[in-house]
C-alpha cells in the first residue's frame, strides 16, 4: 500500500511538473504571436505606402484639373482685357489720327505719290502747316500747305510771298523743279486777281501745293474752310526708306 501511495505522488508530482512547464511554454507561444502580429503590421505598413504612391497621383491629378479652371478663367480675362484694350485704342485713333495715302503731285517733291501720311486731328494750324482736308469740288481728300490765314492780305510778286506787304520767305521750296527754267517758281498773283477778294475770310485758308507750277489749289477752287480741314500731317510713314516728319 505505501508503495502504491508513493507512486501515485510521484505520478502526482510529475503531472505538476508538466503543468508548470506548460505554463512556461504558454508565454512562449504569445511572444511568437506578437512577432508574427508585428510582421503583419510591418507588411501592412510597406503595402499601405505602397498603395499612398498612386494616391499621391491622384492628388497631383486632381490639384492640375482645379488648376484648369482657374487657368480658362485667366485666359478669359485676359482675351477680354486685350479686346477692350484693342476697341478703346481704335476709338482713341479713330477720332485723333488719319493715315491718308497721296494721290497725284501737287505737293512735289515733298510728298510724292502713293505716299503714306500721319495726320493728327487735334493739332494746331500755322503757317506753312501741311493740312489734309476735303476737297471744296471733290469727294477725296487733299494735302496742300497752308499759305494764308484767316484775316491776312497775301500776294505774289517776282517769285516771292508778301503777306500784309512784308515779304515771308519760303525755305521748304525746291529749285531742282524750275533750274531748267528762268520762270519763277510761282506766278505773280493777287488775291483779288484770283478770288475777287482782298483778305483771306474768317474760319478760312489759302493753300497751296508745293509743285507751284502745275498743281491744283486755292487759286483754283479757292480757300478751304476751318470746318473742312481733318487735320495736320505730321510725318511720312511710307515708303519705310522715306519716313520723315514735317
Amino acid at each position: 500500500m505505501l508503495n502504491v501511495g508513493a507512486k501515485k505522488q510521484g505520478l502526482s508530482n510529475e503531472n505538476k511538473r508538466k503543468v508548470a512547464l506548460n505554463k512556461k511554454k504558454k508565454p512562449r507561444k504569445a511572444n511568437t504571436e506578437q512577432t508574427r502580429n508585428q510582421k503583419k503590421q510591418q507588411i501592412a505598413r510597406k503595402n499601405d505606402r505602397s498603395k499612398k504612391k498612386p494616391r499621391g497621383q491622384k492628388s497631383k491629378r486632381r490639384k492640375q484639373q482645379r488648376r484648369k479652371p482657374k487657368q480658362k478663367f485667366f485666359l478669359k480675362e485676359f482675351s477680354i482685357t486685350l479686346l477692350i484694350s484693342v476697341l478703346l485704342i481704335s476709338l482713341v485713333l479713330w477720332f485723333t489720327v488719319q493715315l491718308p495715302k497721296v494721290e497725284g503731285y501737287s505737293m512735289t517733291p515733298t510728298i510724292n505719290d502713293q505716299d503714306r501720311l500721319f495726320v493728327s486731328k487735334k493739332s494746331d494750324i500755322r503757317r506753312f502747316s501741311l493740312v489734309s482736308f476735303k476737297s471744296p469740288k471733290e469727294e477725296d481728300g487733299m494735302i496742300r500747305r497752308v499759305i494764308g490765314l484767316p484775316s491776312e492780305k497775301l500776294y505774289y510778286q517776282q517769285g516771292s510771298l508778301f503777306i500784309n506787304g512784308e515779304e515771308i520767305p519760303e525755305r521748304f521750296l525746291s529749285t531742282t523743279l524750275s533750274e531748267f527754267s528762268e520762270e519763277p517758281q510761282t506766278a505773280d498773283f493777287t488775291l483779288k486777281e484770283v478770288l475777287k477778294v482782298d483778305r483771306v475770310p474768317e474760319d478760312s485758308y489759302f493753300v497751296l501745293g508745293d509743285n507751284r507750277l502745275y498743281a491744283t489749289d486755292s487759286r483754283y477752287f479757292g480757300f478751304v474752310k476751318k470746318k473742312n480741314i481733318t487735320g495736320v500731317v505730321k510725318a511720312r510713314i511710307f515708303p519705310i526708306h522715306a519716313m520723315r516728319q514735317f
